[in-house]
């Protein structure tokens, strides 16, 4: 979902926001609260986060609304009244399942998205449901297998299972360091093995000798979002003065032909990127459009692209 924050547009969705906030300490509620996964973060914390865009640059009832339209449930009124103590962030925690359950939705939901590609299934069912009234969608829908049963194990495995993501974001820098690590070579800040960077941490990973980035994700059709992340690596690798050698790392070649084939401008995919980014970008290599294909092959020339799957089998076997 699009949002305009001080005048700057960027893309948001519920589980971009929670994969940011999870691991971060909540502050102290002041005004507002909304409830991530369970916990009660300040308003302005958590699109902050979410966002990247400084909490000085909106207030709190601009972000309460923003995570009221993402789905997030929020505090009501700005005040508690007097004398009531503010409750804990942990005081309503979310009720837990067993494995087994947790399993069984698991199962569910894998069998739905092996049936078909998930977008040739909702196109269909968006053709389908045209004209249905309130008699005959339901018989429509429930022959698409959007049924209660898919969307309870839907929303389990989500909440359950919605860090697998950072789980393999960390596990291939972990074990891939020990293989792509010289001689003499040594991590000098403390890697990045979560969702996004920080000031601190601008890359996932830095050494005396390199700094890199590592997408993980395997390209399947419809990644117009990858491909803009991506691009923002390349142009963040490509603009390091620090002297190291740059790296970006990519799950097979699909990435990499896009990098090295696409004819669309870079401007173009750093649309929705940081304002401080595209900024940097525009100083730096001009206001002319820069296909991508040329940027990659000659201002980001010394950006070295790597295939995790030559590195790590596991990646390798996700690829077939």
């Amino acid at each position: 979902m699009r949002f305009t924050i001080d005048g700057e547009a960027i893309d948001l969705d519920v589980d971009a926001v929670a994969a940011r906030l999870r691991g971060l300490a909540p502050e102290q509620v002041q005004t507002h609260w909304v409830d991530v996964e369970g916990t009660r973060f300040p308003v302005k914390q958590a699109l902050e986060a979410g966002s990247g865009i400084s909490r000085n640059r909106f207030t709190s009832q601009t972000a309460r609304s923003v995570l009221i339209r993402l789905g997030f449930v929020t505090s009501s009124s700005p005040t508690l009244p007097a004398g009531t103590s503010r409750p804990s962030p942990r005081t309503q925690p979310t009720p837990r399942i067993s494995a087994e359950e947790a399993g069984a939705a698991f199962a569910t939901l894998v069998t739905f998205l092996r049936g078909s590609p998930l977008t040739d299934g909702v196109s269909t069912l968006e053709h389908q449901l045209v004209e249905a009234d309130r008699h005959t969608v339901a018989a429509v829908t429930n022959q698409a297998g959007l049924t209660d049963d898919l969307l309870r194990s839907a929303l389990i495995v989500r909440r359950d299972v919605g860090r697998i993501s950072d789980v393999i974001h960390a596990a291939v820098i972990a074990l891939a360091l020990p293989v792509i690590l010289d001689e003499g070579e040594t991590v000098t800040n403390r890697p990045s093995l979560g969702p996004g960077n920080d000031k601190s941490r601008p890359y996932d990973l830095e050494t005396n000798r390199r700094v890199a980035e590592f997408k993980v994700a395997v390209w399947s059709g419809g990644d117009m979002m990858r491909k803009r992340t991506l691009t923002a690596d390349l142009v963040h690798l490509a603009l390091d003065g620090s002297g190291r050698r740059p790296e970006l790392w990519v799950a097979g070649e699909q990435p990499l032909r896009f990098l090295r084939t696409s004819t669309t401008s870079v401007a173009d995919l750093l649309s929705r990127s940081s304002k401080h980014l595209r900024a940097r970008f525009q100083n730096h290599y001009g206001p002319d459009p820069i296909p991508l294909h040329t940027f990659t092959a000659e201002h980001a020339a010394r950006v070295r692209l790597c295939n995790l799957a030559e590195v790590l089998p596991a990646v390798a076997s996700a690829l077939l």
